[in-house]
């Protein structure tokens, strides 16, 4: 798992092209939201879920394991081939999540992500 609240966040990251142009539109979408100066700790955060992102991961983020997250929707951005979706705590506190479509991911997280798109399959 990595984070991100800044877009220097995302340029020492070095990710692959197709995460960090994910991750970029996403820094770039709270950055819109709420100024160059949002506090990431009050606001939240750009969340990229990786293959060594584990359940513990997710209990200390949002208090639960992946597979039984209470997202508030799910969209996949074909030329990323990531699922973005949000996780909220409260109405000011939220977590930007970009999930990467890849063999990695752990079925019932992707069940769960697809659920939330309201489609059965991705492909």
């Amino acid at each position: 798992m990595l984070t991100f609240s800044s877009l220097a966040d995302v340029a020492q990251a070095q990710l692959p092209p197709k995460h960090r142009r994910a991750v970029t539109r996403a820094v770039r979408s709270l950055l819109d939201a709420y100024g160059d100066d949002y506090p990431p700790d009050d606001c939240g955060f750009v969340v990229l879920v990786t293959e060594k992102t584990t359940d513990a991961d997710a209990l200390e983020l949002m208090g639960r394991p992946w597979a039984e997250t209470r997202l508030e929707g799910a969209m996949v951005d074909k030329e990323t081939g990531c699922f973005l979706s949000c996780w909220l705590a409260n109405n000011q506190y939220g977590l930007t999540l970009i999930v990467p479509d890849e063999n990695w991911l752990d079925l019932t997280f992707r069940a769960l992500l697809i659920e939330k798109l309201g489609v059965t399959n991705v492909h």
